[in-house]
């Protein structure tokens, strides 16, 4: 994430909606890629912002919908009549929108691309009756098919959450996270399904047409040890092919994002160009150890509890190239 600032110098983080310094209404301007101060004449804030605070970004005014290019994508929301659906709500679509951004920067599409039969992609946030009796679906799990993302709404209540990352024997487990892996699985359809890279992924990740359902029955059923040497980066990528796919992606955009945050503050100094994978995965080694030390130091968990190895780095290159094609 680059480094967003007021016109009167003040510096906004991505999900401001006024500089606490001026005063003055900002917003995230898709078409800019950037945090501007808003112009009644050229923008209008998106409606769901007006309505229930729950996003920043903005809608030129020669616009005939209400709301952003985000909001849009969002097909359905929580029962919004409950207090803590619309908290929740907004929760998950600041992560949604980190996503985005990420996206954005790769010039990675979302828009269906109906020659290749590939749909638009899209959200839904969702609740069961784990976190609310009254509605009729008895569990709503967290994924991804044809091209709509499901999130559970209780991954926007820290303590539900915390629980279910400590059940599943999870390092990590946030928003930003789900999203980010779920795009992943909306990209391996995209990029790599069906082309002459799929080779590539059977080398790597292994073969994707196995039993997806028996897979995950079985790994829940009897969860592995993670050892890194083994060539996976979370206990959960080793359950099948397109998870191992999934989780190297969201941390190949994790790093990235990172890498760009501390670069844009003047943390660090990034000497690589895309190409340059081995340099990339140099800088963040350098960068993830900073970022733990500074956590440690608080007395917090390590923020990047990972380890990266070299069979695991192959697949972080490969995704690189795809990327970068």
């Amino acid at each position: 994430m680059k480094r967003f600032t007021c016109q009167c110098g003040q510096n906004l983080y991505f999900d401001n909606s006024r500089c606490l310094a001026c005063g003055n209404s900002v917003g995230f301007d898709p078409e800019l890629g950037d945090i501007v101060n808003l112009d009644p004449a050229k923008q209008r804030q998106c409606q769901n912002g007006t309505d229930y605070n729950v996003c920043n970004w903005l809608v030129p005014q020669q616009e005939k919908k209400t709301l952003c290019t985000s909001c849009r994508i969002t097909h359905i929301t929580p029962d919004l009549s409950h207090e803590q659906n619309i908290r929740r709500w907004r929760i998950l679509e600041i992560a949604k929108r980190r996503l985005l951004y990420n996206l954005m920067q790769f010039n990675l599409s979302i828009a269906e691309d109906a020659a290749h039969g590939q749909p638009a992609l899209s959200f839904q946030f969702l609740e069961d009756q784990g976190s609310n009796p009254l509605v009729a679906e008895t569990f709503v799990r967290t994924g991804h098919a044809s091209g709509v993302i499901t999130i559970n709404v209780t991954e926007a209540d820290d303590v539900l959450r915390e629980a279910n990352r400590l059940m599943m024997n999870e390092a990590y487990r946030t928003p930003l996270g789900h999203c980010r892996h779920e795009s992943g699985h909306y990209y391996y359809d995209r990029l790599i399904r069906g082309t002459d890279l799929e080779g590539v992924f059977r080398a790597l990740f292994g073969d994707p047409d196995i039993d997806y359902e028996q897979a995950l029955q079985d790994y829940y059923a009897n969860p592995p040890s993670h050892r890194p040497d083994d060539g996976y980066i979370s206990n959960y990528a080793q359950s099948h092919p397109l998870e191992d796919w999934a989780e190297c992606w969201a941390h190949y955009l994790h790093i990235n994002d990172t890498l760009e945050t501390a670069a844009s503050w003047g943390v660090m100094t990034l000497k690589r160009d895309h190409d340059d994978a081995d340099q990339w995965l140099r800088e963040w080694l350098e960068l993830s150890v900073i970022l733990n030390e500074m956590n440690r130091s608080m007395g917090l968990a390590d923020a990047y509890p990972f380890t990266l190895t070299g069979a695991i780095n192959a697949k972080l290159r490969f995704i690189n190239s795809v990327v970068g094609q």
